[in-house]
């Protein structure tokens, strides 16, 4: 009976000392990934607020030995050259608001549309047009960049907000594809109900699907701002005149005017640059988080 009792506690206590390894484990790999993501975040926020000698010193500091804000307030200075006087970085963040703002929106809630009509309702070739629809994803977009600047330049849109918002404000493939499996999940006795009570397809969608689809939209509308907000090439090729920079420009010339004098100032402008993405994630965590999990789960 000892003997008996003894095996089982000498049973547990591996059992519980495996736990214990195997939690250490995946949370040592844990830690260590989180410093390998914030380690960079890090380095850019002590910069700068480092002096110009300090940063561009040979010897790597992991705090500043002489604390300034010096860059911040060059940023907020720098007028890019122009005849404004508003601070270029502000400009290209009011651009970006005006320019990406409506667009993620109205894009997100056509790529709702059209994932519900995918997933709900029948029609002709329906699995045709979501197999080419998908295909798309698999087509660079710097094969039609020629030709998309072509057509802009011929309509006289150069240097207006027009070639920025319109490609992507019917939808992106990927939200298609997101919402799509969103509302496969969610049972189809709902449209049954709905027609019973005289819905249409656009009533069953705005008074039905959009609002239980909230943490989908707005993990959609999230990753719709931030691929805008994030956009270089686009703006780079179509908005020429500093009046039309959009933030990533307006970082890119404030970066090439200073990165050879200041480096602590070029990171100062990313900080801020960063700090309107951190705020939208933190507001719209519990939705985006929400939204991401149970997109494909039955509901």
């Amino acid at each position: 009976m000892i003997n008996t009792k003894r095996r089982y506690f000498n049973t547990n206590t591996k059992a519980k000392i495996k736990k214990a390894l195997g939690k250490l484990l995946v949370y040592g790999f844990l830690a260590l990934a989180c410093l390998l993501v914030l380690g960079p975040f890090y380095i850019a926020i002590t910069t700068s607020f480092k002096t110009p000698i300090e940063a561009q010193g040979l010897d790597f500091t992991w705090f500043p030995k002489e604390f300034t804000i010096n860059g911040y307030k060059d940023v907020f200075t720098y007028t890019g050259g122009s005849r404004f006087t508003t601070p270029l970085i502000v400009r290209g963040f009011l651009n970006t608001i005006l320019m990406v703002l409506p667009r993620a929106l109205i894009s997100t809630i056509f790529s709702g549309m059209a994932g519900f009509a995918y997933a709900k309702l029948n029609f002709k070739c329906k699995n045709t047009m979501f197999a080419v629809l998908l295909s798309t994803m698999m087509v660079p977009g710097i094969i039609t960049l020629i030709p998309s600047y072509i057509m802009f330049f011929e309509l006289g849109w150069i240097n207006t907000p027009w070639p920025v918002v319109l490609p992507a404000l019917l939808g992106t493939t990927g939200a298609v594809f997101f919402m799509k499996q969103y509302y496969m999940g969610v049972p189809s006795d709902m449209m049954e109900a709905a027609s019973v009570d005289g819905l249409g397809y656009f009533g069953t969608y705005f008074k039905i699907m959009f609002p239980i689809s909230m943490p989908a939209f707005w993990a959609q509308f999230v990753l719709a701002f931030v691929g805008g907000y994030n956009e270089y090439l686009g703006p780079m090729l179509y908005l020429t005149k500093p009046q039309m920079y959009t933030m990533q420009i307006a970082m890119q010339q404030f970066a090439t005017s200073r990165q050879k004098t200041d480096p602590g100032a070029v990171m100062a402008s990313a900080v801020i640059a960063l700090l309107p993405i951190v705020a939208l994630f933190l507001l719209a965590q519990k939705q985006f988080i929400s939204g991401v999990v149970t997109s494909g789960v039955k509901l």
